[in-house]
C-alpha cells in the first residue's frame, strides 16, 4: 500500500494511474486501427476513457452503461443513417429515442450521444463496427483494471 505523509502525493499517484491508464487504453485501439489500417480513434473514446479513468465509480463508468450505450446508440444511428435522407428532424428523432433507451437498459453514458451524431453523419460504416467494438471492450477492461490497481494504491 503507498502510504505519504503529504495531503498532495495521493493525488499526484491518482493523477499518474489515469494518465497510465488513458494512455495504455488508447494506444491499444490504436494498434487496432494500425492492423486494420482504418482510424479508430473516435471523440467519443476519449470522453470515455476520461470518466473511465478519471471516475471510474461514476453510474456513466459503469462497463455496462458504456457497452449497452455504444451498442443502441450505433445500431440506431445506422438505422436512421439507412432508412431518412438524414435531415434534422431524423437525427433529432433518433438521438430522442437513444436516450430513452439508455435510460430504458439502465445504460447512461453521455459520450455515446456522440458517437450516435458520428454514425449518423456517415463516419463509421458496418465494416468497421468489429474493430470499433473490440476497442470499446479493450478500454473498458483496461479501465476495470487501473480502477482496481488504484484501489490498491491509493489509500482515500
Amino acid at each position: 500500500m503507498y502510504k505519504t505523509n503529504s495531503k498532495n502525493s495521493p493525488h499526484l499517484v491518482d493523477g499518474i494511474l489515469t494518465g497510465i491508464g488513458a494512455f495504455l487504453g488508447l494506444s491499444f485501439i490504436g494498434l487496432i486501427a494500425q492492423s486494420v489500417q482504418q482510424m479508430l480513434i473516435i471523440a467519443p473514446f476519449g470522453a470515455t476513457a476520461v470518466l473511465l479513468f478519471s471516475a471510474p465509480e461514476s453510474e456513466f463508468s459503469k462497463p455496462w452503461n458504456v457497452l449497452i450505450s455504444y451498442i443502441l446508440s450505433t445500431i440506431i444511428g445506422f438505422l436512421i443513417l439507412r432508412y431518412s435522407n438524414g435531415e434534422w428532424l431524423a437525427i433529432g428523432g433518433g438521438f430522442g429515442v437513444i436516450i430513452m433507451l439508455m435510460h430504458v437498459f439502465k445504460a447512461i453514458h453521455p459520450p455515446a450521444g456522440a458517437n450516435f451524431l458520428i454514425v449518423t453523419q456517415g463516419h463509421i460504416s458496418l465494416y468497421l463496427l468489429w474493430p470499433l467494438f473490440i476497442g470499446l471492450i479493450t478500454l473498458i477492461i483496461i479501465g476495470i483494471g487501473m480502477h482496481k490497481i488504484r484501489k490498491k494504491i491509493i489509500i482515500r
